[in-house]
C-alpha cells in the first residue's frame, strides 16, 4: 500500500508524522515551522493537540461512523479539508462570519471536493440557527467559533441539542490564555450530564490552545 498521510492513523508513528506534516501548516507561536506572513493560510491549532484529536476520532469512528460534520468557525476552511480528508464526511455544514483577514485562494481551495452547506453568518442569528437546524443531527460539532464567554457558551449550549445519539462536540481554545471566556464557558458546560468529557492539552508552546471533547452518553 502506497504511503499517504491521511490514510492510517493507528500506530504511534503515524500520529507522529501527522503531527509533523500539521506542524507545516501553522506558525512557530503554534509549535509550527513556518512565520506568519499576513495572510492566514496556516492553522492556528496546537500541532499536538489536532492530530491527537484526529486520532481520538479515528479511534472512535470504527464504532460510532462520523458521517455528519458541524463545524461553526469555517475561516478558510484549511482544518476543514485536513478533517475531511481523514473522515469524508456525508455532509458538512460550516458557519462563518468572515469577519478575519483570510487569503481568498486559501479559502476557493478549502471549498472543493466536499459536500458542503456554507453559511455565511454569526451563528446564534436565527436564520442561521433555522438552517443549520434542518441538517441535524450531527455526528461531530466543532466549536472555534465566538471566542468572547457569551458567544461561546451560547454556541455549546445551542449545538449540543443537535448531536446525534452518540455524538460528539468538540471545543477548541479552552486553554488560551488570550480568550478566557471560552474556558469559564467551557467549565460550565461541563456540569451538564449526559456526557464523557475529555480534554487534550500540549502546553509547550508560545500560544496554548487546548480542546475539549464532550462525547454524548
Amino acid at each position: 500500500m502506497k504511503d499517504y498521510i491521511f490514510r492510517n492513523l493507528e500506530t504511534k508513528k503515524e500520529k507522529e508524522k501527522l503531527t509533523e506534516f500539521l506542524k507545516h501548516q501553522t506558525t512557530a507561536e503554534y509549535g509550527g515551522q513556518q512565520i506568519f506572513d499576513g495572510t492566514r493560510t496556516h492553522i492556528m491549532h496546537n500541532p499536538d493537540e489536532l492530530a491527537e484529536f484526529i486520532h481520538f476520532l479515528k479511534i472512535y469512528d470504527k464504532k460510532n461512523k462520523i458521517k455528519n460534520f458541524l463545524e461553526i468557525g469555517y475561516s478558510s476552511g484549511k482544518v476543514n479539508t485536513i478533517l475531511n480528508k481523514f473522515f469524508n464526511f456525508e455532509h458538512i455544514v460550516a458557519v462563518d462570519n468572515f469577519l478575519a483577514d483570510m487569503s481568498p485562494n486559501d479559502l476557493l481551495a478549502n471549498l472543493r471536493r466536499k459536500n458542503l452547506t456554507l453559511i455565511c453568518g454569526n451563528s446564534d442569528r436565527k436564520q442561521t440557527l433555522e438552517i443549520i437546524k434542518k441538517f441535524q443531527p450531527y455526528d461531530l460539532i466543532f466549536v472555534d467559533g465566538s471566542h468572547e464567554y457569551k458567544g461561546a457558551k451560547k454556541d455549546m449550549n445551542n449545538f449540543y441539542k443537535m448531536l446525534s445519539k452518540s455524538g460528539i462536540l468538540a471545543a477548541h481554545d479552552i486553554h488560551n490564555r488570550e480568550f478566557p471566556g471560552v474556558n469559564k464557558a467551557w467549565k460550565e458546560f461541563k456540569l451538564k450530564k449526559g456526557f464523557q468529557f475529555k480534554e487534550i492539552v500540549h502546553k509547550k508552546y508560545y500560544f496554548d490552545c487546548g480542546m475539549g471533547i464532550a462525547i454524548k452518553k
